[in-house]
């Protein structure tokens, strides 16, 4: 069995189980015999829980969570049509986020959310409807609430940075439908009817994040529908002028992102690297440059957002010679390939 090169997202609407859930075959077939039992799930107000898994007696090629769904399934009153948003972190793992039957996320009550997947206000789904190739309706909750502050067009920005501008409009009882643009979206990446949309909208940015979900509910592999010469756009909003205009002026086809060297540690690690698409937490990168290339591990600390760069970078720093001032560059080559370019 082919090891995860992923942090896979996969996506489940809950059925008429309390005491178990069965986990897709497409998923279950590639992490069944190196998944830790049992493994921790993490909701995104920072909850833990831990449960146990067994493969079904009747579909070996399916997990099923068993011990200790029950009591999280009764905490969180989940019901008949509720959808859960899972993300792996191989092998321990699960970030999860709980969505209801009008596909927008949960109240978790008065914990404080901690996104672990990045500071959006607001998440929801859409289904991809039949026949229909033109058009996609967004929830009337989201419309109702944040219609009046959305941008027209509306860019639509995937996990690999690549940004795509839609038209929209609002009908009569305040629902937002996406027109002009989104069947370009639906054929660059191959969209089919009922697949699923899951949208991160951020009130602050005025930006709002996708990502696609297939038949088998997992997440597509957005690198096989990269064409040359498309253009990319940076993964992170530089706050700092000089970092904005670096990053408005970097030409390339690939996914970037920004750092200023501004930490006064930053040759020992170089903290706020956002989440990488395609690499889980502790896992060793490729950095490269003209002055040579370095294995830098990349950590993704737990409810937070973002994470650093630690084991290899002082190394980097100090042939590279960084200081306060600079400010970094990182152009995705490949999932955990990357070319350093220095201002």
């Amino acid at each position: 069995m082919p090891p995860l090169a992923d942090c896979p997202f996969f996506r489940f609407i809950i059925p008429n189980m309390e005491n178990q859930i069965r986990l897709p075959v497409a998923f279950s077939n590639v992490v069944r015999d190196n998944m830790s039992n049992p493994v921790e799930v993490i909701t995104t107000n920072g909850q833990s829980w831990s449960i146990s898994w067994v493969v079904d007696e009747e579909h070996p090629h399916q997990i099923v969570f068993a011990g200790g769904w029950r009591a999280f399934y009764e905490h969180y009153h989940l019901r008949i049509g509720d959808s859960m948003l899972l993300s792996y972190h191989q092998p321990k793992f699960f970030y999860v986020a709980i969505h209801d039957i009008r596909y927008c996320k949960i109240n978790y009550g008065s914990l404080p959310a901690i996104p672990a997947h990045g500071n959006y206000t607001v998440q929801f789904f859409a289904i991809i409807p039949v026949n229909d190739p033109d058009t996609l309706k967004l929830p009337l909750r989201f419309s109702r609430e944040y219609g009046w502050s959305l941008p027209r067009p509306l860019t639509l920005t995937t996990p690999t940075g690549h940004r795509h501008r839609v038209g929209w409009n609002m009908q009569p009882n305040g629902r937002i439908v996406l027109h002009g643009g989104w069947d370009g979206v639906r054929a660059r990446y191959g969209l089919r009817d009922q697949w699923l949309v899951l949208f991160r909208y951020h009130a602050l940015q005025n930006t709002m994040y996708v990502m696609f979900f297939n038949g088998h509910t997992m997440e597509i592999n957005y690198w096989a529908h990269a064409g040359p010469g498309t253009d990319s756009t940076c993964i992170t909003d530089p706050s700092a002028p000089r970092s904005r205009h670096i990053a408005d002026g970097f030409r390339t086809t690939n996914p970037f992102f920004v750092i200023p060297i501004m930490h006064r540690l930053a040759n020992r690690f170089l903290p706020n690297v956002p989440p990488l698409p395609g690499v889980c937490e502790d896992s060793p990168i490729t950095i490269t440059n003209e002055r040579g290339a370095w294995t830098v591990r990349f950590t993704h600390y737990v409810g937070r957002t973002n994470g650093c760069f630690g084991i290899g970078w002082s190394a980097l720093a100090t042939a590279c010679q960084l200081r306060h001032g600079h400010v970094c560059v990182f152009e995705r080559l490949a999932p955990q390939e990357y070319r350093l370019h220095i201002y």
